[in-house]
């Protein structure tokens, strides 16, 4: 992708000038919490990111939240800030499914650079595991599906992305232990992580052999559902000296976004699988002036086995078809040539959308990441993918400002 597309100067400009940072994280709990509503996750998980900063609620101006699952809020973001007891001068709500939480960094820095607000709360809470049904959970997964031409037909979520599974093993004589590998070094990471959901060992046998879901994804190839909140503080270099943040920060260098369909069958092959992902990644790569052999780690979006595979290859990583093989050799694992998703991801940590891996980013940026922590890390990247393999946000994020 040309570097002289429009917006991609004026947006690394912008970046360099600002100096837009996240200076505070938090999270919640995580797992099967009951009685507890989606709106108590979210307060205590920007109470948690506020006091991370060490900063004051009345020192953010900004909200950005999500959506709930569970409970369906009208002026989901204005809701928050009357139950939180904020006054927010920008407030915004984003709703891109699992590219959320990443395009959340990217609104709160266009709030900020436009003079909206100068210290942006993101946050995202649920009570996905505790406060759904099993019907109510058949009718999210029909969502993401084609209301005539792809749901009454036998189509759900799970099965989408396991025709892009079936694709992906048949263009590139790839392995069901290649999908297999993902879920077990999610597995290996999260064993670390305090507050991750599943933590015991996995094999590739444990993989292949669980319960089939849609062929050729296994239980363990998809990722968990689970309670809790996480939360994050946008600002800038500036602002954070003047509020006494002590903190290291994580510079925002580049951020990208990538649509190409709403509904598989919109597609007009399965070819085009990974041209969102591309786009998205190309623009936030071309933005930050680094290319892909330039990042230290990587948090992908992993709500199934084949995302990350084909994130991996779509922003550059490693050429197309040999995500398994890099998987299986364990080469994502930490300490080898490129770590991702050292929380344990979706797959064994928790289920918010990519809310986590912007936490976890941060924290090793920061070199706060205890036994996790990657060594030296100076440029991170976190992608977020939403629907199935649809729409596609990216972020670059580095320890130092922008060159």
């Amino acid at each position: 992708m040309s570097k002289n597309l429009p917006g991609i100067q004026e947006t690394r400009e912008l970046l360099k000038k600002k100096k837009v940072v996240i200076a505070g994280v938090g999270e919640t709990e995580q797992g099967k919490i009951p009685d507890k509503s989606s709106f108590h996750f979210l307060s205590e998980a920007s109470r948690l990111a506020i006091e991370d900063a060490g900063i004051k609620k009345d020192d953010v101006d900004g909200l950005v939240t999500a959506f709930s699952l569970v409970e369906h809020t009208f002026m989901h973001c204005t809701t928050f800030a009357d139950y939180f007891g904020m006054n927010p001068r920008f407030f915004s709500s984003v709703a891109v499914g699992g590219a959320t939480a990443v395009w959340m960094v990217a609104e709160a820095a266009m709030a900020i650079s436009s003079g909206q607000a100068e210290v942006v709360l993101c946050v995202r809470g649920d009570n996905t595991l505790s406060g759904i049904s099993s019907s109510g959970m058949l009718a999210l997964i029909r969502e993401m599906c084609h209301a005539e031409f792809e749901f009454p037909y036998g189509l759900t979520t799970p099965g989408g992305y396991a025709l892009a599974a079936q694709r992906y093993l048949h263009d590139w004589g790839s392995r069901r232990e290649h999908l297999a590998a993902v879920a077990v070094t999610m597995r290996k990471h999260a064993a670390d992580k305090e507050n991750a959901m599943n933590k015991d060992p996995l094999s590739i046998e444990d993989v292949l052999n669980s319960r089939v879901i849609a062929e050729p994804l296994t239980k363990y190839d998809c990722s968990i559902i689970s309670d809790g909140g996480a939360a994050f503080i946008v600002t800038t270099e500036d602002k954070a000296k003047e509020l006494g943040i002590e903190n290291d920060l994580a510079y925002l260098w580049g951020m990208g976004q990538g649509y190409s369909h709403q509904y598989l069958t919109s597609l007009e092959s399965l070819d085009q699988i990974y041209d969102a992902v591309e786009r998205s990644g190309q623009k936030a790569f071309n933005t930050a002036g680094i290319e892909p052999r330039d990042v230290d780690i990587a948090f992908l979006y992993d709500c199934f086995t084949i995302t990350v595979l084909l994130e991996l290859e779509g922003l550059g990583f490693v050429p197309k078809g040999e995500g398994g093989a890099f998987a299986l050799e364990g080469r994502m694992e930490i300490g080898k040539d490129l770590p991702v998703n050292t929380h344990g991801g979706l797959l064994s940590q928790a289920h918010l959308g990519a809310m986590h891996h912007v936490v976890e980013a941060t924290l090793q940026l920061r070199g706060d990441a205890g036994s996790r922590q990657v060594e030296d890390p100076e440029v991170a990247v976190v992608h977020g993918n939403g629907g199935i393999v649809s729409a596609h946000s990216t972020v670059v994020l580095g320890n130092q400002p922008v060159n």
